[in-house]
């Protein structure tokens, strides 16, 4: 009889059919399509931050409780165009930013033929010990450093996002949610992208404090929706000695290991307030 030969479709994530040629050029388009967003929101933000709600249109999207919400929603009365364009921006930056760390997956992915632990050991997760975690230790003690000196300058103001979560009203599992996020999700998701990414992708062309300026300046920037630009500054100080850390050991886990580290610190020093 004749023999019938089955195939399997595989599929194809849509950014895997992205040339080789062009990968450089698209994850460039999805930076600028981020640094775009981000300054509408926040032009568009300006006027719906109010005590009630601290972060504008974010502090909407993040209301733990019923009364809250209702509160935050009568603020807006003034400004109800501008509630509306910023909720839309605020989403369509979670596209764009989805899209910058979905392509640093898939084009390592692509360049590991597949391959998981190929693709994260180019992205930078190798050589975890003792010694990366003590680099990371020292970065994030310079940042520290530098955080005293830069403060009387910029005088850096970022709002509690632990309140906007819900994560101050005492509930256990609120406040072990709004932990997870900070101190491991942000971290990693955050490390991967600028760090494993799109420092790495500039420092294939450019000497490394040009690309670690670049890559710090664009995470500093995202930060702009939750305080003034003086903690955009100053987080853009930490994000070239994040990546210099990178750079030293060769290894992503320093910089996400100084990057939890801060984060956690953080947390713990919020929620104890």
């Amino acid at each position: 009889g004749r023999r019938v030969v089955v195939t399997e479709r595989r599929w194809r994530h849509p950014l895997e059919r992205v040339p080789a040629a062009a990968r450089r050029k698209v994850f460039l388009l999805l930076v600028a399509a981020n640094a775009l967003v981000i300054g509408g929101l926040r032009l568009a933000n300006q006027s719906l931050r109010t005590e009630t709600a601290p972060f504008g249109v974010v502090s909407y999207e993040f209301c733990a409780f019923d009364d809250t919400c209702a509160a935050t929603v009568a603020a807006y009365a003034h400004a109800g165009l501008e509630a509306g364009f910023s909720l839309g921006l605020d989403y369509l930056f979670m596209v764009t930013y989805a899209l910058g760390l979905g392509a640093a997956l898939i084009f390592a992915l692509i360049d590991a033929k597949g391959m998981l632990r190929e693709a994260l050991r180019r992205l930078g997760y190798r050589g975890l010990a003792w010694r990366i975690i003590g680099f990371g230790a020292l970065a994030w003690g310079i940042y520290l450093v530098c955080a005293l000196v830069l403060s009387p300058l910029l005088s850096p103001e970022q709002e509690d996002v632990t309140k906007e979560i819900g994560s101050d009203s005492g509930g256990a599992l609120s406040m072990i949610i709004a932990g997870f996020l900070i101190v491991v999700v942000a971290p990693l998701s955050e490390e991967t992208f600028f760090r494993g990414f799109m420092f790495a992708g500039l420092r294939r062309s450019m000497p490394m404090w040009v690309a670690a300026v670049i890559s710090a300046a664009v995470w500093g920037s995202l930060h702009l929706t939750g305080g003034n630009a003086g903690v955009a500054i100053q987080l853009a100080v930490f994000g070239v000695i994040l990546a210099w850390v990178y750079e030293h050991t060769g290894s992503l886990y320093a910089p996400v290991f100084a990057h939890m580290l801060n984060n956690a610190i953080a947390f713990a020093y919020l929620v104890s307030n």
